[in-house]
């Protein structure tokens, strides 16, 4: 069963990692440069980055950073 958007973002806040290359830092350049760059908005983006929370590959640290981002949490 899938995790909750919630689920995931809490799950995340218990072993945050600001900085290296997976780093919480890291997701929000990469998520910046996609708004900017590509005109991706924050929620697309959040909206993508959920769907790929099942690849054991994805770096589930980029659902938390965009969510601090829609709320403000640079």
């Amino acid at each position: 069963m899938k995790k909750t958007l919630e689920q995931i973002i809490e799950e995340e806040r218990k072993h945050r990692h600001e900085d290296g290359q997976f780093g919480i830092k890291a997701c929000k350049e990469h998520i910046l440069f996609c708004e900017k760059e590509f005109h991706e908005s924050l929620f697309k983006q959040l909206e993508d980055n959920y769907k790929r929370t099942d690849d054991p590959f994805f770096n589930n640290a980029m659902v938390l950073a965009c969510w601090e981002l829609i709320n403000g949490q640079n």
